[in-house]
């Protein structure tokens, strides 16, 4: 048994991915009888010139030790959780501060190249590659993060994927007449491409969101979309929905609509595929082309709403080859071990530096 601390990220009043994986993890590994515990701090991207303070509270943390009891490892997650100071620091990365990365030069980036942003931008990447070396072991939560990690800052990580949150509960239904969307409702996961799709789709098709804003002003524009294209009875806003309620909508749905930008991993992505439905993403969506093959898994087109909307129609049109794709995705999740056998993998490579420290004791 190992005493553990997961270092979390938390934006108050905000629930997306992060927070999942973070309480899956949490949860497996008190299951293989460790003790655990979480560690959360605020965050805010804004104003931008807090980031350094914010990195600088994370720093000042040492968590060796807690009421006599021996910390025998750190897991940290995304920025700045991994500036904590342990001399056993595991990273599974969720992503680093990406507006100073792949996002920077871009409209999701509130970075530009005003001389006191770039000396702010050079600050943070310093201080990110200082840090990260300290770890004893470096992974990404897929392919994409791993790769950015090794392009921006020249540091190896290894892929482990996190398993789905909800194991083998998803099941298939008979498909209805509606597309999901289902996450975060911000500009970079791209809902407002599907809903100006929906004028060109057939009219029997709706579309259900479910997830809560988390940018200002992301629902009146939506909603100002609507309106212009006299949708109101066609998209349905479901808030915030329970697992069990997430599990009958991706059961009963035509397919799923996940084209975010540059995603870091896809738990929608793996949770439509568990639910044998098939995926309408776009070409830089990132980590969800780590799972999706155009014409296997689901149909893979340009980021635009005229190809979106033809891709629906043609599953609409063709319920056949929409069962196909669905259940080819099916398939994949089984023998992926993206269910519940393939945390044993994620937990054996975070917690090797610990099997490291204590083979090194006994040399």
């Amino acid at each position: 048994m190992a005493n553990i601390l997961i270092l979390g990220v938390k934006v108050p009043f905000t629930s997306g991915g992060q927070e999942v994986l973070v309480q899956s993890l949490a949860r497996e590994l008190k299951v293989r009888g460790h003790l655990v515990d979480l560690v959360e701090l605020p965050f805010s991207p804004v104003p931008k010139e807090a980031l350094l303070t914010q990195a600088a509270m994370w720093r000042s943390l040492e968590l060796g030790e807690f009421g006599g009891k021996q910390v025998d490892l750190v897991i940290a997650t995304k920025f700045p959780s991994y500036y904590a100071r342990h001399p056993g620091k595991s990273l599974w990365l969720v992503h680093q501060h990406r507006a100073i990365y792949d996002l920077y030069g871009s409209r999701y980036s509130d970075f530009s190249d005003d001389p006191r942003d770039e000396a702010l931008r050079r600050m943070l990447v310093e201080g990110d590659k200082k840090v990260l070396a300290e770890c004893s072991f470096v992974s990404g939560i897929s392919k994409n993060v791993s790769k950015r990690l090794k392009d921006f800052c020249g540091i190896e990580a290894k892929a482990l994927y996190p398993p789905l949150p909800l194991g083998s509960r998803y099941r298939c239904a008979e498909a209805q007449n509606y597309v999901l969307c289902v996450g975060r409702i911000c500009a970079i996961k791209r809902p407002d491409l599907m809903i100006k799709a929906l004028p060109i789709v057939h009219n029997i098709i709706k579309l259900k969101i479910a997830g809560v804003p988390d940018e200002p002003g992301i629902m009146d524009y939506l909603n100002n979309e609507i309106a212009k294209h006299h949708l109101q009875d066609r998209v349905e806003f479901l808030g915030r929905v329970s697992d069990q309620e997430l599990i009958e909508l991706y059961a009963g749905a035509l397919a799923v609509y996940y084209a975010p930008h540059n995603e870091d991993y896809c738990y929608v992505t793996l949770e439509a595929m568990a639910s044998g439905k098939p995926i309408i993403t776009a070409h830089d969506s990132g980590g969800v082309l780590e799972f999706v093959q155009d014409g296997v898994q689901g149909l893979v087109v340009e980021p635009n709403t005229d190809a979106i909307g033809h891709a629906l129609n043609r599953l609409v049109d063709n319920r056949k080859l929409a069962e196909e794709l669905g259940q080819n995705g099916r398939k994949f999740v089984k023998q992926s071990g993206l269910l519940d056998s393939g945390w044993d993998q994620v937990i054996d490579g975070l917690l090797s530096p610990i099997q490291q420290r204590r083979l090194s004791a006994n040399a």
